[in-house]
């Protein structure tokens, strides 16, 4: 085969994927798009989508957006960002010793680092670090970062679990948008130590950070996803919460939010 025929070709493929990636890039989302996978997975919620590039927000149902929510484990971001201000954790490998009670799931039943009890989202040891914290610092940090209604409630220790404190996901966007350009009234090492905690995938030069949350204690149970996707050409930042009225309900918090950045062209899903 003629040598300039295949350099030719091999250009002309690698100009289409650079156009093709390009116009992926530059698209403005659709949110009103976003409800039929709401519909797709039978749960009602709001999906909440910020360019910093752009400093615009995009969302599928704004009242809800601005509709304040237990944080449930959500609040483990803001809570180890306190614990490395406070010195209630030392780092992010510090090991907390598992004190023999059967938890329920076998992952957390034993000594667990901060960045493991992260990813697992182990609620025993974020008690724990809030405790260490304390009543006066913790009330003082809500407040000196503006999080949510700043309100605990009578149990240190699970005051983000059933408790008073209570944030929308628009809140959660400008909290995440401070934090990942360590714009909070913290130490700059912390938050970047936060943020490279939550890393949850990689995908080429895409990186989805994320956590999780479940406000399983209360009657009208809620759960989130939030986090940051990094890309070449922005960081896009987003936080959906959803009505959970069934177990498999809380699969749906992933799944929406990766179907939407993926339909998006943001960050890939592959199920």
């Amino acid at each position: 085969m003629n040598p300039g025929y295949i350099y030719t070709t091999i250009l002309f493929i690698n100009l289409l994927a650079g156009v093709s990636t390009k116009a992926q890039n530059d698209q403005t989302p659709d949110p009103s798009s976003w409800d039929t996978i709401f519909a797709r997975h039978h749960v009602s919620g709001t999906f909440v989508l910020y360019s910093t590039s752009r400093d615009e927000h995009y969302t599928n149902n704004k009242e809800r957006a601005d509709t304040r929510y237990l944080p449930a484990s959500t609040f483990k971001i803001p809570n180890t960002l306190f614990g490395f201000q406070t010195g209630a954790i030392k780092s992010a490998d510090e090991v907390f010793e598992w004190n023999g009670t059967d938890y329920g799931y076998n992952a957390w039943n034993r000594d667990l680092s901060i960045r493991e009890a992260f990813r697992l989202s182990a609620v025993w040891v974020y008690q724990e670090v809030a405790r260490r914290v304390g009543r006066e610092a913790m009330d003082s940090l809500l407040q000196i970062c503006r999080y949510g209604n700043m309100k605990t409630g009578p149990f240190i220790d699970r005051f983000w679990l059933e408790g008073d404190v209570a944030i929308s996901a628009s809140e959660q966007i400008e909290f995440l948008n401070k934090l990942w350009n360590s714009q909070l009234p913290f130490e700059k090492k912390y938050q970047q130590t936060v943020v490279e905690i939550m890393l949850a995938e990689t995908s080429g030069n895409l990186k989805l950070y994320a956590k999780t949350g479940w406000a399983a204690r209360i009657q009208k149970q809620i759960g989130w996803y939030v986090g940051f996707v990094e890309t070449p050409g922005d960081i896009w930042i987003f936080a959906l919460n959803i009505d959970i009225k069934k177990p498999e309900d809380t699969d749906a918090r992933i799944s929406i939010s990766r179907q939407i950045l993926n339909k998006e062209g943001i960050f890939p899903y592959h199920r």
